[in-house]
């Protein structure tokens, strides 16, 4: 992981999947967890160490108009995700929509 401290909005922006996590957090674990059986690769940055929780709730409002005080927050193909749970919710509609691509009308 690189360290670089006091990450901007515009920096964050750049990335298209995206975990920001903080030290200690077990959602944090079992969100990456989730994204790594599943081949997903993404970026983790860690508050404190990579961005102030001050540009994380800014940057998650100005992307969707939310107000956010927790971690994990995930962003993937630069679409706004939300925590851990919002992550399984978002994975089950995933595993759900393909179990129909063989189906023929």
């Amino acid at each position: 992981m690189t360290e670089v401290k006091n990450l901007t909005i515009e920096q964050l922006e750049q990335y298209d999947n995206l975990v920001i996590t903080q030290p200690n957090c077990p959602f944090c674990v079992k969100a990456k967890a989730l994204l790594d059986e599943r081949g997903i690769e993404y970026t983790t940055l860690v508050l404190g160490l990579n961005l102030s929780k001050l540009v994380m709730v800014d940057f998650i409002e100005k992307k969707t108009g939310q107000t956010v005080r927790t971690v994990p927050q995930i962003i993937l193909d630069d679409k706004y995700i939300g925590g851990h749970d919002d992550l399984v919710a978002f994975l089950e509609r995933q595993v759900e929509a393909t179990e129909f691509d063989d189906f023929e009308l």
